[in-house]
């Protein structure tokens, strides 16, 4: 991360990477509005809420079949497992970062990592789920699919057999090219309508493998609508974008072919950035509601019914750090005690503008084991803890950060402004 790289409005659409590279100040300042939490509290009919864990120091599965009693300690309910190794022709492969791509992969291929999967003696953690990305993506959505399709499927199937809740569809373009039109390898022959459609006939075929093998999935997404329609007036500009203009199209086909035991969360990977209460609530319109600009009206009921609220909550962001210093992150200038609270009032309000799931994500922490580059904040796990008690017993948070993200904010403005 560089701390002194130009700051990104909520104009643009940035990968993780770049959000990591960057300035987040951007994400979290939209100006604060009244959210009535009631709108959107829980019937009694939903289910509970749940919170996932992703990071590095829970993604492996050796690390996490060795260690489980004590990462089962986390208070989550679950977590998102990651880097699976493989071998084929005695070389070597991570199947999450090749499975989106022209090479087939067999369940021999993956069989010893497989079988680490299954003998993960799980107790506590009722909602696990293994990540499927769409990478390499090294080939034109007019080529042939049938290997990404035959990958899907056989990840499914994996996920169902472990007894994992489904699959973290990470659908984040990290080499910017498969949803961008002018990257397409046909983008002088083939028109940007062209292109939507034959995306959302993959979507659809991705959908039908993937429930073919496991009927009843959770399909955790990292991005959907939600995320492009950040863009003002991003409908009239899909073919334009430099990132991301042909995912809902890829989205769709995923809603149009979903069956009725399948289950779509957005799970609003933008959410990286928020920092008050009232960033949450918006996000959930934004799904709800806003994302709708982007779904053609024939889809408009399926998305209505598939479609799920989710939050992502990205824990070094708001307890301010990480490998270098966060300068353009507000929580940095925050004394360690409002860290601690903003990480809680975040995980507090995610939980309850989330229809289900909440997934945190944290880079190079370790938050049950030492030798990680950002040890843990003393408190945060104990702040996780109270979010969720308060949450669970329908309690207010009990306290107002407003002020303090003001002054930080100032704060930080002003020592930017001193590098310039």
């Amino acid at each position: 991360m560089s701390s002194d790289l130009d700051f990104r409005t909520l104009t643009q659409s940035p990968t993780r990477r770049e959000f990591l590279q960057t300035t987040l100040a951007g994400l979290g300042g939209l100006a604060a509005t009244t959210a009535a939490t009631t709108a959107h509290a829980t019937p009694l009919s939903r289910p509970r809420k749940k919170l996932i864990g992703w990071g590095s120091d829970v993604a492996y599965p050796e690390k996490v079949q060795n260690n489980i009693r004590k990462i089962e300690e986390l208070p989550l309910d679950g977590i998102i497992l990651s880097n699976f190794t493989g071998k084929r022709n005695g070389k070597e492969f991570t199947f999450d970062w090749e499975c989106f791509g022209r090479q087939a992969y067999l369940r021999k291929h993956l069989a010893p990592m497989i079988s680490t999967l299954a003998n993960i003696k799980f107790r506590r953690f009722t909602d696990n789920f293994l990540r499927f990305n769409v990478q390499p993506g090294d080939f034109d959505w007019f080529d042939s699919f049938d290997a990404p399709l035959q990958n899907a499927a056989l990840w499914a199937g994996v996920a169902r057999e472990v007894g994992a809740r489904g699959l973290k569809f990470d659908v984040e373009d990290y080499k910017e090219r498969l949803f961008v039109y002018s990257k397409q390898k046909h983008a002088k022959t083939k028109s940007f309508d062209e292109y939507a459609s034959q995306i959302r006939l993959r979507g659809r075929q991705m959908m039908e493998a993937i429930q073919s093998r496991f009927p009843d999935i959770v399909m955790l997404l990292s991005l959907a609508h939600s995320y492009v329609n950040r863009t003002p007036m991003a409908r009239n500009k899909l073919a334009e974008l430099g990132s991301y203009g042909l995912l809902p199209a890829f989205i769709d086909g995923l809603v149009e072919a979903a069956g009725p035991k399948v289950r779509l969360i957005d799970g609003q990977e933008q959410a990286y950035g928020y920092l008050e209460p009232g960033d949450y609530y918006r996000g959930y319109h934004d799904i709800k509601q806003r994302a709708l600009e982007l779904v053609p009206r024939d889809l408009w009921a399926r998305y209505r019914s598939k479609m799920e609220a989710g939050v992502a909550v990205f824990a070094n962001y708001q307890l301010g750090v990480y490998r270098s210093k966060p300068t353009s992150w507000p929580a940095y200038y925050m004394t360690p005690e409002d860290r601690l609270k903003l990480f809680e009032q975040n995980i507090y309000h995610a939980l309850k503008s989330s229809e289900e799931y909440t997934w945190l994500y944290s880079e190079h922490m370790g938050w049950w084991e030492s030798g990680h580059q950002v040890p843990t904040p003393r408190g945060a796990l104990q702040a996780i803890h109270r979010a969720r008690e308060k949450h669970n017993a329908d309690q207010p948070l009990g306290f107002d950060l407003t002020k303090s993200i003001a002054n930080a904010r100032a704060t930080m403005d002003a020592a930017n402004r001193k590098k310039k």
